[in-house]
């Protein structure tokens, strides 16, 4: 059962807050991570283990807090959320070695995976289906603003005040919007102990078909490019070209820009074409900026330019096609909606720690690994959205 009440400005200013938790959690330590390898004199594949286990986990937990928060209520679940993103953050501000900071991260990422999955939540919850979507739009222009600000807040603070500084941020924030919730956000959802039992048979019967698992896919690969494009380059410009984690998170900034340029352009053309369609150009666009890395490096050497530059196309597919993936992958079933809709969060978060993983193995001082993980991501991400077309045959 649902539990309406009439929100007010600062309901909406606490969900906000709640979908912040996930970038904060993860950008705002992509410009530190040279530091931190340099810190524990480590090996690059161990130093993205700082990335890819928190991303690892939140994919994990943001399968199982929406099936959680049907059950014991959405208001106790996101709190738990938030206290272990809170307790994972300064654990990582104390940590001594490198095992203490993935344990502080692996806790962060788990209460991370809480929120853009119980923020969509309690908004249906509480503004009904007819304004939801305008609402989950407010909520995802929040998400992007994130990883637009929190790389260069993290490069500053890591410069003047050592990569420690991240994590005394991040409990900061941990700690408000804990305080935010409790006195902004009601229990939007009564407990109901029988629910999420047919969670396990929901998720089977959608992957089954070949429509939702393309468009699964398509999202979840986009972003492994992203973020294996995203964090190699860190490495790459640190050891390279000596850049310090102020100057990786301003040039940072190409990412979101190419991002919000994409969700415009989607915005003016996509009610004029389909799903299909929409995800079909975003794989596409995601192709090239995988040709334009590959010639730019091979050509004209490593660059802050050459690393940065050309993710502007990776992060525009993103924006062309992501809400359109997500919104196909939701209308295979409408009895499973929720099941798809963490589905595909779940994608979004696992390819990119799979992958960046890869690479961080794969790693030999040189881009060229980046690039081939990077340009094999993007073109799954093309052939997932070729797979769910050619299932409903409608491309226009």
């Amino acid at each position: 059962m649902t539990i309406l009440f009439q929100p007010r400005w600062y309901f909406f200013i606490a969900l906000v807050s709640i979908t912040f938790i996930g970038p904060l959690s993860l950008h705002l330590f992509i410009p530190a991570m040279a530091a931190v390898k340099e810190s524990f004199a480590v090996s690059t594949g161990m130093a993205q283990l700082t990335m890819s286990l928190p991303m690892l986990t939140m994919a994990i937990f943001t399968v199982a807090y929406g099936g959680l928060s049907d059950r014991f209520g959405r208001k106790r679940v996101l709190l738990g959320g938030l206290v272990l993103f809170t307790c994972g953050a300064a654990t990582c501000m104390f940590a001594g070695n490198l095992a203490m900071l993935l344990a502080g991260r692996i806790l962060q990422g788990a209460g991370a995976g809480c929120g853009v999955v119980l923020a969509r939540a309690i908004a249906r919850d509480v503004y009904g289906q007819d304004r939801v979507a305008q609402v989950i739009a407010y909520l995802t222009a929040a998400y992007v603003l994130g990883p637009m600000i929190a790389p260069p807040i993290g490069g500053q603070l890591a410069t003047l005040f050592g990569w420690r500084a991240l994590f005394v941020f991040a409990s900061a924030v941990g700690v408000l919007v804990i305080f935010a919730v409790l006195f902004a956000v009601p229990e939007t959802r009564a407990r109901n102990v029988a629910a999420a039992r047919s969670i396990v048979a929901g998720y089977k019967s959608l992957l089954r078909r070949r429509r939702f698992v393309g468009f699964m896919l398509q999202p979840g690969l986009l972003s492994a490019a992203f973020y294996t494009q995203a964090t190699a380059a860190s490495f790459l410009a640190a050891e390279h070209l000596g850049a310090d984690a102020a100057n990786i998170g301003l040039w940072f900034f190409a990412f979101p820009l190419g991002f919000m340029t994409g969700s415009f352009i989607s915005g003016r053309i996509g009610a004029n074409r389909s799903i299909e369609f929409m995800t079909i150009l975003g794989g596409i666009v995601g192709v090239a900026n995988g040709a334009l890395l590959i010639a730019w490096l091979y050509f004209g050497g490593i660059s802050m330019a050459s690393l940065y530059i050309p993710g502007i196309l990776v992060s525009l597919a993103q924006g062309l096609s992501m809400p359109y993936a997500q919104a196909g992958a939701m209308a295979v079933d409408s009895e499973l909606v929720g099941s798809a809709s963490g589905a595909v969060v779940f994608s979004q978060f696992f390819w990119p720690a799979a992958l960046q993983q890869l690479t961080g193995l794969l790693a030999d001082g040189s881009w060229v690994p980046m690039a081939a993980v990077h340009f094999t991501a993007v073109t799954g991400a093309l052939l997932a959205a070729w797979m769910a077309a050619r299932e409903n045959h409608a491309i226009r």
